[in-house]
């Protein structure tokens, strides 16, 4: 849970950098704040959906949690070095349209640019919640607690992350040190969740009379 609560918080304190540094190269209106926002919830619907379908064919549910925040902390290390590259390109693409930059044309081209870079992040932080629901949940009667009480925790640690980037973290670090800092937690957030999945490799499955209770008789007509 504790692990949870970090990776919602580096979730939000991401989205708030993204919309800062994709601020300075497709602009800052509403169009791109637009964008940026739409890449980033479909990319968790998107997560969602294939971590579900993940969470019921692994093993060990956990270690794909961490496998998951590993991928977060790399595929978000690559954002601000894509956006980078990617400003004499938008550069380019403001000339034939300066002093329209609402142009159909340049929209598309934003959109089209935040899919490519943040589809791919969001898609891994969007796969977590089942992964780590499925690891949890080991009754039926219990499902709405353990979903409950990791979407709690997560959406706490997701206010806590973007408060502290708006408040704090951008203006004491900059968007490039508040980028490692995010990088670095998800990286030791994986790195412990994988270590201690190791634990049920070696914890034997029951077998099938052993993890179903003894039918109950059926009493005599």
């Amino acid at each position: 849970l504790s692990c949870f609560f970090l990776s919602g918080a580096t979730g939000l304190l991401y989205q708030v950098l993204w919309a800062r540094m994709l601020g300075g190269v497709i602009g800052n209106t509403h169009f791109s704040i637009t964008a940026v926002v739409a890449v980033f919830m479909g990319g968790l619907a998107l997560g969602s959906h294939l971590g579900g379908r993940a969470a019921d064919r692994s093993t060990n549910p956990l270690r794909l949690y961490g496998i998951l925040i590993l991928a977060v902390g790399v595929l978000c290390l690559l954002v601000p070095l894509l956006i980078t590259l990617a400003e004499p390109l938008f550069a380019s693409l403001y000339q034939p349209w300066e002093g329209n930059p609402e142009a159909l044309p340049l929209l598309l081209c934003r959109l089209v640019f935040c899919v490519i870079v943040l589809l791919g992040p969001t898609t891994c932080m969007g796969a977590t919640l089942p992964v780590l629901s499925k690891f949890l949940t080991t009754r039926m009667s219990k499902v709405g607690m353990s979903i409950g009480g990791l979407y709690t925790v997560n959406t706490l640690g997701a206010f806590f992350g973007a408060a502290l980037t708006g408040f704090v973290a951008i203006a004491t670090l900059g968007l490039w040190g508040t980028t490692a800092l995010a990088v670095i937690v998800d990286v030791l957030i994986g790195v412990v969740v994988i270590y201690a999945s190791r634990e049920l490799d070696s914890t034997p499955t029951p077998t099938k009379s052993e993890a179903e209770p003894p039918a109950t008789p059926e009493a005599p007509q």
